[in-house]
């Protein structure tokens, strides 16, 4: 192969590669919207809200859920276990042991809010809507992986090819 060729195969293979990877790195601010788009669409469903109740629900619901990723973010140990003297594990127990009592909280303060907004029934759901959203959203992402490895495998020389 002469070393125009090469090049010209390193040119497509480099701008091949690149063009996956600026696909794959989607805006987060567009993934954001797209995952809580889903999530109401979600919850939506399974707690059968009204547009009245959405519109109650939502600031409530974010609330409680931006809290609780806040006291989980505050549990985060600044090194790995095993790096950890006896007294800093200890210290992340006793962390672990009361961000699981602020969630808690956080839960009960977040169900007497959402009491004055929606039936007790659907409040009673909300647990089922957010095993159903995080299995559904597992089962997207899983689908989404498989058609990209689908794509690359089509990309590949010596691959099946194109259908």
């Amino acid at each position: 192969m002469n070393i125009t060729m090469r090049h010209f195969l390193c040119t497509v293979l480099m701008v091949s590669v690149f063009g996956t990877l600026a696909q794959a790195q989607v805006d987060p601010e567009k993934r954001e919207a797209r995952l809580a788009a889903f999530r109401a669409e979600v919850f939506t469903r399974v707690l059968n809200l009204t547009p009245e109740e959405a519109q109650n629900f939502w600031p409530i619901y974010n609330e409680y859920t931006d809290r609780r990723e806040q006291a989980q973010q505050d549990l985060r140990p600044g090194k790995q276990l095993d790096q950890m003297s006896d007294v800093e594990v200890e210290d992340q127990i006793k962390r672990h042991f009361e961000m699981k009592q602020r969630e808690l909280d956080l839960e009960r303060e977040a169900y007497q809010k959402l009491r004055k907004v929606l039936p007790l029934r659907k409040i009673a759901k909300l647990p089922l809507a957010e095993r159903e959203f995080r299995e559904s959203l597992v089962k997207k992402l899983q689908e989404a992986r498989e058609r990209r490895e689908e794509r690359q495998q089509n990309r590949l020389p010596g691959g099946r090819g194109r259908r």
